[in-house]
């Protein structure tokens, strides 16, 4: 259930970096941007979208492509995702223009409110004619979404991952954030991830002071295929990455059923080890 690697399978790059946490910040306010680094972020998404209003679009692009163009040291500096706007919108399509055009690029472009392996596809044709390598991260934010969330998942070899959007979601299907139609649609889209050998994110906890429900997110989300979740409080980027990262008992748990399972049968705190416990061993020994 742990990761700090985007996994993906062999006919797409692996992406080593870690990537527990997920930490949005407004394009509009490049001074917070290094509040990610604060914070401990694995990756800064500088958000173009939802934090952006409409008359303000233009300005945010250009603080993108100033960050992107600045000297960075990767070795300190989070990888950056750019959340674009939706990509059959006009703001979209100015969105990658701009990201087409920059000199340098993202690590990841993020494309909200997808709804069909298409829009996966006709982004990934763009960035290829341009020579960009950016890797795609779909967001999951509607029924349709949803219902064609297989294919997305595997529209082309640069989706990474997909990123539930649970506030859009809701309203979409009229369900309360603590519905059981919310609980289903993100054991779906971690269905459809596991299935195409990508990381599955969560949507950030929306109750930024309720150390409790942060809590509920993240043993739902790490019991139920999820490999990392997204955050819109510096507060929630530690707790996120204290869930995803295996503790030293998980640890000695996984050496000690690696040991088992290649000396043959065995048990392991009286368990039965077979080639699925080993798998998942294997898995948390990756992950530290």
């Amino acid at each position: 259930m742990y990761s700090l690697t985007i996994m993906i399978s062999t006919a797409r790059p692996e992406i080593p970096i870690r990537t527990r946490s997920w930490m949005f910040s407004p394009a509009t306010h490049p001074e917070h941007f290094g509040k990610a680094l604060e914070a401990g972020a694995d990756v800064l998404i500088i958000d173009l979208e939802d934090a952006v209003a409409l008359e303000r679009k233009a300005q945010a692009r250009t603080n993108v492509c100033a960050l992107l163009d600045a000297p960075r040291d990767d070795a300190l500096v989070p990888p950056v995702a750019v959340r674009i706007n939706t990509p059959s919108s006009r703001s979209g399509i100015d969105d990658l223009i701009a990201l087409l055009d920059a000199r340098f690029e993202p690590a990841f472009i993020l494309l909200p409110k997808i709804e069909s392996p298409e829009q996966v596809a006709q982004v990934h044709s763009l960035l290829t004619g341009a020579g960009k390598s950016a890797h795609l991260v779909p967001l999951i934010e509607s029924a349709r979404g949803r219902s064609a969330v297989r294919a997305i998942a595997v529209a082309c070899t640069r989706v990474a991952a997909l990123m539930f959007g649970a506030a859009d979601y809701a309203s979409d299907v009229r369900a309360q954030p603590s519905s059981l139609a919310l609980q289903f649609a993100r054991c779906e889209v971690a269905s459809a991830c596991a299935e195409a050998g990508i990381a599955a994110i969560d949507s950030p906890c929306f109750a930024l002071h309720d150390e409790a429900q942060l809590a509920l997110d993240l043993d739902f989300a790490t019991g139920n295929g999820f490999l990392a979740k997204a955050a819109i409080h510096p507060s929630h980027i530690a707790p996120i990455n204290a869930a995803f990262t295996p503790s030293p008992a998980r640890l000695d748990w996984a050496h000690r059923v690696v040991t088992a399972s290649e000396q043959g049968a065995g048990t392991v705190d009286g368990q039965m080890v077979d080639e699925a416990i080993a798998r998942e061993a294997r898995r948390v020994i990756a992950s530290s």
